[in-house]
């Protein structure tokens, strides 16, 4: 290179020296930075792909948790459907039976004396004027309204942890609406209302301490379901990972280093000029910027050669000369003799382009390879030269379309409805087997067969065709099957047409339907304006007789009053004197025969006073006059006092008499007399109709807001169909066996009185010949503590 002179004839080359050794330095700090910083983005994005796959897993997770949620609500309400359906009454459907923890009408908790009951019954009033079935109540229980119509319904009223799964140490589930209540996640940091009202996202409560928030829907619910989680900045992965990318970053520091110091001796080299550089140098450079691979074969020799780039497509450790055959075994077998064909015929001048696989990936790693015979002069050696590229990610994403196209081509033609393709020219390009089938076009459907063709060839399938008011490209076609479609026609962004139908043969029969219910409801309108003055005549007449009956209930219930107390005046008389006469307190009767009547007297009058009693107890509550005085009790206490009172009675009969109660048991207001009384009935009936030998469990325990008593026999049972009328008054089942004595059909009924008079429920359940459980929920104290929920 010649040296370059200023103009007054020194020689600048040394200056050029040292410009060129200061470049170097300078490209290997810039190339050091961009690899730090290379190396930072990389870590900075898998970080940022980890907590999005944990956000979308989260997601998952709580739109699982909802549908779950869902799925409960869904199974006790159809649990609560069919039992109803069943003809069972709500008083005798166990709560547990449909999944709940307690159960009550919308009627009944209106009318309660619990302030509780009445609250939930507004609440659940609004939920079906909202059209909302699940709510969270002010105890912090979940509250499912079962509707009935629009103005009344059955509640009911289940914990958070019975029907949402999924809380622990490292986890809290959030129910927020009008209130905000959660569960699990003692080690996770407590919801806030701003991390609910900004919905999916991290929340950072330090420099690493951090958790996840996630949130979904629950359909027909007054509130949103949301999972936070811990979710730690810096964790033994990510610390593992930093280090990792630590020594990544060393080795090309340690090589820059070296390079800087081989480059810093050798400062007084001078470069040459780009502009002196030849052609081909350029070329070099501008492929090894592009990543673009460089080959060449001599045809004669059979010798080969590849640049860097192309060995590592080819997936070979080495670059430079090489033979055609160590080539050939670097490609897919399948596409080695396409590719020799294709060199071989570049001979007569003739480029190619061609897209084969990598032997090394086994068919995985695409790659294109472009040539053709290079311009040469006359009596040189012939070569081809060429480049290759990576379409690896090309070719995947055509296979993937492919695929795409496939499965979209298989669900169009299993679709059941008919389905068909037209290009712009109106001809058919795509059709499925219902288009051919339903409309009778096996022997006229074929690729490139014109639309009015096709629509001739239909209409002979066809016996009704009606259009749309709203759209002119939808028309409903009736079929000869009895089938109707409705077909709709739309313009493809091509310029085609696209003709899809759907079965709509319910709709026109419910259309026909509905026209016919119109005509009978037009005549049955006039009919009914023609016996208006009839049945107002009825109204009248129905009214009148409503009111006597009233009197009549009015005058029954003052009767029984009446009667119950001019006989119990007497039958006290015969009582007293007949225990007097079976007591012998005067001295002996003399005849045996004599005490045994008066012990027949005092039995007889005996059971006829409770019978008065109970005809008396049932007259007052009738006639609303029945008072009772609930205290915060024990009811232990008055059950076992009942069981003590009639232990004696059992034995008697050979009969086994339990009790068994939980420990501890929260205090209920109730009536002690009317608890006692309430048990001597249920067990008087149990002993009354369990044979001897047989067993008579007596249990209390609390069920929620409730202590439920149970009174479960080993009798003759109760046939399934008399169970809703025995708490009715005076009502008996005679069916269920021969019994020695009667009884009046008062204690059930009397039972189930006091039982709501306490403001609580009844039930009964029962299988014949197995045994009677017959049950009383009274509420729990007020005062009673109740368990905590954690609330945000």
């Amino acid at each position: 290179m010649a040296k370059v002179r200023d103009s007054v004839g020194r020689d600048r080359r040394p200056e050029a020296a040292a410009v060129t050794g200061r470049m170097p330095a300078t490209v290997l700090i810039v190339t050091f930075l961009i690899l730090v910083a290379s190396i930072a983005m990389v870590a900075w994005n898998v970080q940022n792909s980890r907590d999005r796959d944990a956000l979308h897993l989260a997601q998952r997770d709580a739109l699982l948790t909802s549908q779950a949620l869902n799925a409960s609500a869904d199974e006790a309400a159809a649990n609560l459907g069919r039992l109803l359906q069943s003809g069972r009454r709500l008083s005798g459907i166990e709560a547990e039976e449909i999944g709940v923890d307690s159960l009550i009408s919308l009627q009944a908790a209106k009318s309660s004396n619990d302030e509780r009951n009445r609250q939930l019954a507004e609440m659940a009033a609004s939920m079906i004027e909202a059209g909302r079935r699940l709510r969270l109540t002010p105890s912090n229980e979940l509250m499912l309204v079962h509707p009935l119509d629009e103005q009344s319904g059955i509640i009911s009223r289940v914990s958070l942890n019975q029907w949402l799964k999924g809380a622990n140490q490292a986890q809290r589930i959030i129910l927020d609406g009008d209130r905000t209540v959660s569960i699990g996640g003692q080690g996770v940091a407590p919801p806030t209302t701003t991390i609910l009202s900004q919905g999916h996202g991290y929340r950072y409560s330090g420099l690493f301490d951090r958790s996840l928030t996630a949130c979904a829907p629950v359909d027909g619910a007054a509130f949103s379901l949301c999972l936070n989680r811990s979710s730690p900045l810096l964790t033994a992965d990510n610390g593992i990972q930093l280090l990792l990318y630590l020594i990544l970053l060393t080795a090309p520091a340690l090589a820059v280093c070296g390079l800087y110091s081989s480059l810093s001796s050798r400062a007084d080299t001078v470069a040459p000029s780009s502009e002196d550089a030849p052609r081909s140098t350029r070329m070099d450079q501008a492929a090894f910027n592009g990543r673009v691979g460089a080959w060449q074969v001599a045809l004669q020799s059979g010798d080969a050669w590849i640049n860097d780039d192309a060995a590592r497509l080819f997936g070979l450790q080495f670059s430079g000369e090489l033979t055609v055959p160590q080539l050939l075994e670097q490609v897919f077998p399948d596409h080695r003799n396409h590719l020799r064909n294709l060199i071989d015929g570049c001979r007569a001048g003739q480029p190619f382009t061609t897209t084969i696989a990598t032997a090394m990936s086994r068919g995985e790693t695409w790659i294109e390879l472009r040539g053709g015979l290079d311009d040469t002069g006359a009596g040189q050696t012939q070569s081809v030269s060429g480049i290759v590229l990576d379409v690896t990610e090309t070719m995947r994403q055509r296979e993937r379309h492919k695929s795409s196209e496939a499965r979209l081509r298989q669900a169009i033609e299993h679709f059941p409805a008919p389905f068909a393709l037209w290009d712009n020219k109106q001809r058919l390009t795509f059709w499925n087997d219902a288009f051919s089938e339903l409309f009778g076009l096996e022997d006229v459907v074929r690729v490139g067969v014109g639309y009015e063709t096709v629509m001739l060839a239909r209409s002979a399938n066809v016996i009704s065709e009606r259009g749309s008011h709203d759209d002119s490209n939808v028309t409903v076609v009736g079929l000869r099957n009895g089938q109707w479609l409705k077909v709709v026609e739309r313009r493809s962004p091509a310029g085609g047409l696209i003709t899809f139908g759907l079965d709509v043969t319910r709709d026109v029969k419910s259309e026909d339907e509905l026209t016919q219910q119109k005509k009978k409801l037009r005549a049955t309108v006039e009919e009914l304006a023609r016996s208006e003055g009839h049945n107002a005549e009825l109204a009248r007449k129905y009214n009148e007789e409503k009111a006597k009956a009233e009197r009549s209930a009015d005058s029954k219930s003052a009767f029984l009053a009446n009667m119950s107390h001019e006989l119990r005046t007497p039958l006290n008389a015969i009582n007293g004197f007949s225990e007097i006469l079976v007591n012998q307190m005067y001295g002996p009767l003399g005849d045996k025969r004599y005490s045994e009547y008066a012990h027949d007297i005092l039995t007889s009058g005996q059971h006829l006073l409770d019978m008065i009693n109970d005809i008396l107890d049932i007259a007052k509550i009738e006639a609303g006059k029945m008072t009772i005085d609930p205290k915060p009790i024990d009811l232990v206490d008055p059950v076992d006092a009942a069981v003590r009172m009639i232990r004696r009675k059992a034995e008697d009969k050979s009969i086994e008499l339990s009790l068994q109660a939980q420990e501890p048991l929260p205090e209920v207001d109730a009536d002690h007399r009317a608890v006692r009384q309430m048990m001597l009935n249920l067990l008087s009936n149990a002993i009354k109709f369990t044979d001897p030998g047989g067993r008579i469990l007596v249990v209390v325990q609390q069920k929620n807001d409730f202590v439920r008593v149970a009174v479960r026999d080993t009798g003759v049972g109760i046939p399934k169909e008399h169970l809703p009328r025995l708490a009715q008054p005076f009502e008996q089942v005679q069916e269920t066996r021969e019994r020695n004595y009667d009884g009046t059909g008062l204690g059930l009924a009397l039972t189930k009185s006091f039982a709501e008079m306490h403001g609580g429920r009844f039930s009964i359940a029962s299988e014949v010949g197995r045994g009677t459980m017959v049950s009383f929920y009274l509420p729990v104290s007020k005062d009673t503590a109740r368990p905590k929920v954690s609330v945000a």
